[in-house]
């Protein structure tokens, strides 16, 4: 695997290119998004604990109801980002027909095909570094967006979850080469099989 950043490889094979797009992070930032998911866990908890056993009147219920559903919000999405720190990646592979992209944590995830010649404009994008939506979207308790982007049929599809814009435009660098390499391959093969064609046409007539 080559580097191409901090957390981006990719790895030539025989008949396609791989891309992986790591999303590990310090020791105690996920040591401490771990705490923070057993703390709340607890507090759900607790919170089940009085919604099925306190004695509260009907409209106390009903606020320790809302309560509960703004807790199982929160539980997933602080659980969904703690699984993808500890073993989430992005996984894109290359060949001659399509580029397919997959988010995944361990095995799970959908991988989704984008044809080739269908993909326009790959590029990194440009955010503000002091914006607040750069603030949170690099935040290490979230799963983030993709900083890099491309459109597909006229909708932009984003890629490189939290990545500098300096690993940003490297990786948007080495998507546009082999998308590039892989298609002129696509168009040889093409002309290799025209030529066959030809040939044997041309044979038969004979």
């Amino acid at each position: 695997m080559k580097l191409i950043g901090e957390r981006v490889s990719y790895k030539n094979h025989e008949d396609y290119s791989t891309i992986v797009v790591s999303t590990n992070i310090d020791k105690w930032k996920e040591t401490l998004l771990l705490t923070w998911l057993l703390g709340w866990t607890i507090c759900g908890g607790v919170f089940f604990y009085f919604l099925f056993a306190g004695d509260f009147v009907k409209e106390e219920r009903l606020m320790l109801l809302v309560m509960c559903a703004f807790w199982l919000f929160f539980e997933i999405r602080i659980g969904k980002a703690y699984l993808w720190r500890k073993s989430g990646m992005e996984f894109i592979k290359i060949d001659k027909d399509l580029m397919t992209i997959k988010r995944s944590i361990r095995s799970f995830g959908k991988a989704i095909p984008y044809q080739l010649g269908r993909i326009k404009n790959v590029q990194g994008l440009e955010i503000d570094p002091k914006g607040f939506s750069k603030s949170m979207n690099d935040s290490f308790w979230v799963i983030g967006q993709g900083t890099v982007r491309f459109f597909y049929d006229e909708k932009e599809v984003r890629f490189g979850a939290q990545l500098s814009t300096q690993d940003a435009d490297k990786l948007a660098k080495i998507v546009k080469k082999l998308i590039r390499e892989y298609t002129q391959k696509s168009n040889d093969y093409l002309k290799e099989v025209a030529n066959e064609v030809a040939d044997n046409n041309t044979a038969d007539s004979k």
